[in-house]
């Protein structure tokens, strides 16, 4: 079985679904053509506004993998490659029909944008999430790593559930333990999350813990209810320095606002810091609650919880080590190396479905 597949991009999305599974499988020996983001090549027959073929030549494989596909023309591709036999497969890691509006991505991906927005060429945009849900609906197979996100874009029954998990350069990171409080992200992709710690972390800022941010610090305070509070933070970090950055937290928090989008977020920003030895206070999210359970952290949905956890951890040592213990144990057995055959799996799986080899 050949599979070829396209990520989306080179940052996390593309590197944690697609990019770093697919090198995992190739080192197993699988037949995978890892397509760069910025070498495609499909060569689409186009008529206007309209696709109408696709072109492979000789170099045809039996999969495809795509990622989240918001593009008028691949949207519109989708069918015509399965009418040549080969299997398309739709990988998707968030719900892109409920961003919220002040995120960068709601403004590039509403409809009401498709062609008012510019490339860099002057052409029309022509991403929108309603081409999302086209190109899912006409897939052979749709991959998540959520339920939520499955059931919202495979509720044809073609879809695969494929949780996030980490590659082994996460786990050699060495971290020392302390009582520096952070968070490993940012306003611009997380505008009302920090709202959901209450004035927990205002409190804390207050009493004098330290706040650091692993991303663009800007508004981060303010944000949290402490806008003359006093925080350290770092702008753009690439996925292989990021360990390194989120490693020299001591006490983590990952929350996140009670929304539709919310819902269908995957447990990866609390399994980063399991794996990294980084205790954690989470928002109780569904797929934060299921990592949770397993003994890696610890949720909070009021804000006086949101206080007692995170004053807890910040004045023992002792606790900290207990919690870091249990997170790095969870974490072990979510490594990318001992799971990358789910996606070959559910690649095989589309190949079959494809063919009529099983039943839809």
């Amino acid at each position: 079985m050949r599979v070829r597949v396209y990520p989306a991009d080179t940052y996390g999305c593309g590197h944690f679904r697609l990019i770093w599974a697919s090198q995992e499988l190739q080192k197993q020996g699988a037949d995978i053509e890892l397509v760069d983001p910025g070498e495609r090549q499909l060569e689409l027959r186009r008529d206007g506004e309209n696709i109408i073929g696709v072109n492979f030549g000789d170099d045809r494989p039996d999969v495809i993998v795509l990622q989240r596909v918001s593009h008028r023309f691949l949207a519109q591709a989708v069918p015509l490659i399965r009418a040549q036999g080969i299997a398309v497969v739709i990988d998707i890691d968030d719900d892109l029909t409920s961003i919220h509006p002040s995120n960068p991505a709601y403004a590039a991906l509403h409809p009401r944008n498709e062609y008012s927005r510019r490339n860099d060429r002057g052409e029309p945009g022509r991403h929108s999430w309603h081409h999302l849900t086209t190109a899912c609906r006409e897939a052979t197979l749709v991959t998540c790593s959520t339920p939520a996100l499955a059931a919202r874009y495979a509720a044809h029954g073609r879809g695969k559930v494929i949780y996030n998990y980490l590659p082994g350069f996460y786990y050699d990171v060495s971290h020392e333990d302390s009582d520096l409080l952070g968070w490993p992200a940012a306003i611009a992709s997380h505008p009302d999350d920090p709202s959901a710690t209450g004035g927990a972390v205002a409190r804390l800022l207050s009493e004098g813990v330290r706040f650091h941010c692993v991303g663009d610090p800007a508004g981060v305070a303010g944000a949290f209810g402490a806008p003359q509070a006093k925080i350290t933070g770092i702008g753009g970090v690439n996925v292989y320095d990021w360990p390194k950055e989120v490693t020299k937290l001591g006490v983590g928090v990952a929350p996140l606002a009670d929304t539709r989008f919310n819902a269908a977020k995957s447990w990866l920003k609390p399994l980063e810091m399991s794996a990294l030895g980084i205790p954690w206070v989470a928002s109780p999210r569904v797929e934060y609650d299921r990592l949770a359970r397993r003994g890696a952290g610890v949720t909070a949905g009021r804000s006086r919880v949101w206080y007692r956890e995170l004053r807890r951890l910040l004045d023992s040592a002792e606790l900290r080590a207990e919690m870091a213990g249990r997170g790095r144990e969870v974490a072990d057995g979510l490594r990318l190396d001992g799971h990358a055959g789910e996606w070959w799996d559910a690649w095989a799986h589309a190949h079959d479905l494809q063919r009529g080899l099983v039943p839809a």
